[in-house]
């Protein structure tokens, strides 16, 4: 029986039908049960290996931090690991990332929601204006420089765990040293509400 298969596509993990084919400029989750592979194209983007790494670390926690997460380099899997599928093949797939390359070039802020609804959480950007900040979730404010964590007075302890494990993923792809700081909603400091202007 074949794993269960999510390809990263523009902050989404989106269930495979077919699994076994891998694109050289994407990244997957692979969920085999009590074991999780992070399968990483060496053309992805930034964007992409933070949001698979991140949904391994989610995916576990339902199986209480027991699962075993094995992160395989494309183009260098091991046997055990192509015996999972019929038809295991690498391709040249690129999906469009969302991390755009003008973010990269002009250090421009931005900011995502961490939702949570059942046991699935959900990571999606949102406008970057106060005004998108809502008491009953969390968001990552990505200034660059600083990666702020505002957890919402009505937010769930699972957005709260959630964001920060992201955050840190977040900050571990991420080229150069970013400081990651929780703000309580109420509690804003003033260069948190000025990366918005």
């Amino acid at each position: 029986m074949e794993p269960t298969v999510y390809h990263i596509q523009k902050g989404r993990l989106v269930l495979m039908k077919n699994p076994g084919s891998f694109g050289r400029g994407d990244c997957y989750l692979v969920d085999a049960g009590m074991k999780i592979y992070l399968w990483v194209g060496p053309k992805s983007t930034v964007d992409e290996k933070f949001l698979v790494a991140a949904s391994a670390v989610i995916n576990d926690q339902s199986r209480e931090g027991k699962a075993d997460i094995d992160r395989i380099e494309g183009g260098n899997e091991p046997e055990k690991f192509k015996a999972l599928f019929d038809d295991f093949r690498l391709t040249d797939e690129d999906t469009e990332g969302i991390l755009k390359k003008v973010h990269i070039e002009t250090h421009e802020h931005r900011l995502w929601k961490v939702h949570r609804e059942g046991d699935e959480t959900y990571f999606t950007e949102v406008k970057l204006d106060r005004n998108s900040l809502r008491s009953d979730d969390v968001f990552l404010l990505d200034a660059w420089d600083d990666i702020w964590v505002w957890r919402g007075k009505d937010a769930s302890a699972h957005e709260k765990f959630d964001a920060t494990i992201i955050a840190r993923k977040y900050d571990a792809e991420r080229v150069g040293v970013q400081a990651i700081e929780i703000i309580e909603e109420g509690q804003e400091p003033e260069r948190f509400l000025a990366s918005f202007s």
